[in-house]
């Protein structure tokens, strides 16, 4: 869903798909919704209001050409070739947004759909930042996003590790394995890691 301004417009669209999917006999609820939620000054202020706004929300992404547009700047790469830092702003707060909703968080495209090892790089980069998924605007895209966004056999395995690691000293706030001190959030990420490979299977 382009040009969102805020949760309320989800819902707007949310209703409207009610009424239309009994229309047309479609089972209630089927059709869900990611907004690109960072196309309008006004979405900038208000990512953190997605959350119960709708069942329909399966996702937030975001988009960096539209704002700019929008903002009247001629370029939203600053001259280092990254984004500026109104996009990585708008990056952020999509993805914490996203997160606050209990929705995935989708990163936006890679543009040049000839350049493959830039793809793999800006996709391996938004896994680490959090996000779970990268839209694709070609189809030669898709196997690398998935690639860069399936956990590896020895990231699988260290997750399982800290994971067995935990279970097995029950109660216990910290742990050491392998050298590492580990705590909470990383037993946190190891679960999120196996919930990711198992989206991925399924």
């Amino acid at each position: 869903m382009p040009k969102v301004n805020s949760s309320a417009d989800v819902a707007r669209l949310s209703n409207y798909l009610d009424a239309l999917e009994v229309r047309e006999g479609v089972a209630q609820g089927a059709i869900a919704i990611m907004p690109v939620a960072t196309e309008t000054p006004q979405s900038l202020f208000s990512l953190g209001s997605y959350e119960a706004c709708s069942p329909r929300l399966a996702a937030l992404t975001w988009g960096a050409e539209d704002i700019a547009a929008a903002l009247g700047a001629s370029t939203n790469r600053g001259p280092d070739g990254e984004y500026d830092s109104v996009y990585t702003l708008a990056r952020s707060l999509c993805l914490a947004g996203a997160v606050a909703a209990g929705v995935q968080p989708i990163d936006t495209i890679w543009a040049d759909f000839s350049d493959e090892p830039g793809l793999v790089r800006d996709s391996k980069l938004a896994r680490q930042r959090g996000f779970t998924g990268k839209i694709a605007i070609h189809p030669n895209q898709v196997a690398a996003i998935n690639a860069a966004f399936t956990p590896g056999d020895d990231e699988l395995a260290w997750s399982r590790k800290v994971i067995e690691i935990f279970e097995s000293n029950p109660g216990m706030g910290t742990v050491g394995l392998e050298g590492k001190m580990l705590d909470m959030p990383h037993l946190k990420q190891a679960r999120r890691v196996l919930e990711l490979a198992q989206r991925f299977r399924a």
